[in-house]
């Protein structure tokens, strides 16, 4: 317990130092190149909000539901392999984009929900420490294909589709007397994403989202519990267009800078046979605020809460 513990701090630890300037650089860069546009703080701060949004809701907590442990092989058998449908949904802050008025933002709690498919094949059962402790440096392969439900009354328009690749790594599997531990890296592209209404401003993004992951968990005889830790990073693509303005520039198409949170969960599940019911819930940072009062009340410091419910299959 205290191996994974340590390992959940000292990825906090690097993170941090990693938060960006990320909603206030691109407002810095979309004046530049639109000539002042005092609309380009709001578009930031948009951008930022869905993004993160939106990769949370994809991303949520584990790789592989309810279990600390990769995967690995059945021995004579070949590897085990997971199939997973699980249903996120993560309550977010947003600015009002949608009335075509002042640059101050009225805040929104929208709620942004994930349906999706996930599996895991394991690739490698790992090395033995000890007759009791094995599983160092197995490895897993985990990917996932899902659409995004998003709040069309809170200035949507339509839904997402996400897809994401990556691997867990076991540093422990769990036996009788030891938790499992493991970390993870996930990849997800998260389709085109439109926010905003006519006459206003308006944000149209590409995202994509870094997930790393790092959990302990128990199974105990009525159910197994699961902690974790991570770090997402969101970038992409953002076009941001704002009201008309003379001779100005109405568009600003540019990369938008990559940002970082952290977040942690914790989760139970339930095994029957093959069947695991698994539920998580957890909590995500926010981000520093844009230094611009045209911004406010909207406030991107506040975190976010986020919760899953997953059926998965193994064999």
């Amino acid at each position: 317990m205290r191996s994974g513990a340590g390992l959940m701090l000292a990825l906090l630890s690097l993170a941090a130092p990693l938060r960006a300037q990320s909603a206030a650089e691109l407002t810095a860069r979309c004046s530049d190149a639109s000539g002042g546009a005092a609309w380009c703080a709001a578009g930031a701060t948009a951008y930022q909000a869905a993004a993160s949004g939106i990769g949370l809701a994809a991303s949520a907590g584990s790789d592989i539901p309810g279990t600390s442990s990769t995967l690995g092989w059945r021995r004579g058998l070949g590897p085990r392999m997971a199939l997973s449908a699980r249903f996120t949904g993560a309550r977010i802050p947003l600015p009002d984009l949608v009335e075509p008025i002042a640059l101050e933002l009225p805040e929104l709690r929208s709620t942004v929900s994930h349906a999706s498919l996930e599996g895991a094949v394991g690739l490698f059962d790992g090395f033995r420490w000890a007759p009791q402790y094995g599983g160092f440096l197995s490895l897993d392969l985990v990917a996932s294909v899902g659409v995004l439900g998003l709040p069309q009354a809170h200035g949507f328009e339509g839904d997402a589709y996400s897809a994401g690749v990556g691997a867990r790594v076991g540093l422990l599997r769990e036996s009788f007397d030891v938790p499992g531990v493991s970390v993870s890296a996930v990849r997800r592209f998260l389709g085109d994403v439109r926010l905003g209404a006519a006459r206003a401003i308006t944000v149209r993004l590409e995202p994509a989202a870094t997930s790393f992951r790092a959990l302990i968990g128990k199974e105990f005889s009525v159910a197994g519990i699961v902690a974790g830790a991570g770090w997402d990073r969101y970038s992409g693509t953002v076009t941001i267009d704002g009201p008309e303005s003379g001779r100005q520039p109405r568009s600003v198409t540019l990369d938008g800078p990559a940002f970082d949170r952290l977040l942690v969960y914790m989760g139970v599940s339930r095994t029957w046979q093959v069947l695991v019911v698994a539920g998580e819930i957890g909590w995500a940072d926010g981000f520093d605020g844009v230094p611009d009062s045209s911004v406010q009340p909207f406030d991107p410091t506040a975190g976010s809460v986020f919760g899953s419910l997953s059926l998965r299959i193994t064999r």
